[in-house]
C-alpha cells in the first residue's frame, strides 16, 4: 500500500550491507531492513525480524516530504516475542504529530479516536487495548491522543486478522491526511505567491523548516525511548545496535552521523 501511495520517483536508499541484514544464528534471529524515498515521502524505513517462535517483529515508519509540513509521520509496530507463557504480543499504530498545536491535531485525531473508541471498541478485549508503558515512554511528545496501542493475550489468527484491520484503517486515515495536507500546502503557497486572500485557506501550522526539525526531533526522542534498541543490543551487541539505531532506525536524531541520514 505504501508503494501505491508513495508518488513518483521511488528511490531505494543504500543501507550498509552489514546493517541492512544481520543474523544471530545461535538463537536463530535475522533482521532485515529497507529504506526508500519518493516525491511524496521524505523517508520510509521498514524493519522485519524473523526469529521463528522466538520473535516476529515488523516496524515501519513513513516520513512525509517536508513540503507537506502538516502531515504526520505514520508509524506501526507488530511485535510477538517469546515462547509459551512468556510470549508477549504488542500492537502500536499511530499518526505521530510533529508539534502539539491543537489545530494540527484537530485535522486528523478525531478520525483516529472514532476508530479506536468506536469502530474497534468491540475488539478491545480481544486485542487488550491499553496505553504505552511509562517505563519506556514517560512522556508522550510524539504520540497522538488517537494512538492505537494493545497487548493481546494471545497471538492467534483472530488477533492477527483484527490487528491488520486496525493497521489498514489507520493507514487509510494517514493517506487521507497526507492528501489534504498536500492540498493545503499548495493552496497556501499559491495564495502567498499571487497575493490572494488566505481567508478560505487552512493555514499550515508548520513550515518546511519546522516540519524537518520536528521529524528530526522525533528521531532523537525515539533514540532515547525505543525499547527495541535494547533488544537489538541483546541479540547483536552494543556496537552494532548503536550504529543501526543512529544511522538506520532514527538517523535524524544524530545530525553528526553520515551515510543513511534523512535526505
Amino acid at each position: 500500500a505504501l508503494t501505491r501511495t508513495c508518488g513518483s520517483r521511488r528511490t531505494d536508499v543504500d543501507v550498509d550491507a552489514c546493517l541492512a541484514y544481520k543474523s544471530n544464528e545461535t538463537i536463530g534471529v535475522r533482521t532485515t531492513t529497507e529504506v526508500w524515498t519518493s516525491s511524496r515521502l521524505r523517508r520510509v524505513r521498514s524493519t522485519y525480524v524473523d526469529g521463528g517462535e522466538v520473535a516476529q517483529i515488523f516496524n515501519c515508519v513513513a516520513y512525509p516530504s517536508t513540503s507537506t509540513p502538516d502531515a504526520p509521520i505514520f508509524g506501526a509496530d507488530l511485535i510477538c516475542i517469546g515462547k509459551g507463557a512468556a510470549r508477549k504480543v504488542l500492537i502500536g499504530v499511530d499518526l505521530q504529530p510533529m508539534c502539539r498545536d491543537a489545530s494540527y491535531a484537530a485535522a486528523y485525531v478525531p478520525e483516529l479516536l472514532a476508530l479506536r473508541d468506536g469502530r474497534f471498541a468491540d475488539v478491545a478485549d480481544t486485542l487488550g487495548t491499553t496505553t504505552p508503558s511509562t517505563k519506556f515512554y514517560e512522556d508522550a511528545n510524539f504520540f497522538s491522543k488517537g494512538m492505537f496501542f494493545a497487548r493481546p493475550p494471545t497471538a492467534d489468527d483472530e488477533v492477527a486478522r483484527v490487528s491488520l484491520d486496525v493497521l489498514k484503517a489507520y493507514f487509510d486515515v494517514w493517506v487521507r491526511r497526507l492528501d489534504e495536507a498536500e492540498r493545503e500546502a499548495e493552496a497556501m503557497d499559491g495564495a502567498c505567491k499571487f497575493g490572494l486572500s488566505l481567508e478560505d485557506v487552512r493555514r499550515c501550522v508548520l513550515t518546511e523548516t519546522t516540519a524537518r526539525a520536528g521529524q528530526d526531533a522525533h528521531d532523537a526522542w525515539q533514540l532515547e525511548h525505543d525499547p527495541a534498541i535494547a533488544m537489538f543490543t541483546k541479540w547483536y551487541g552494543d556496537a552494532w545496535s548503536r550504529e543501526f539505531a543512529e544511522t538506520v532506525l532514527f538517523p535524524g536524531g544524530c545530525p553528526s552521523t553520515t551515510g543513511n541520514r534523512h535526505p
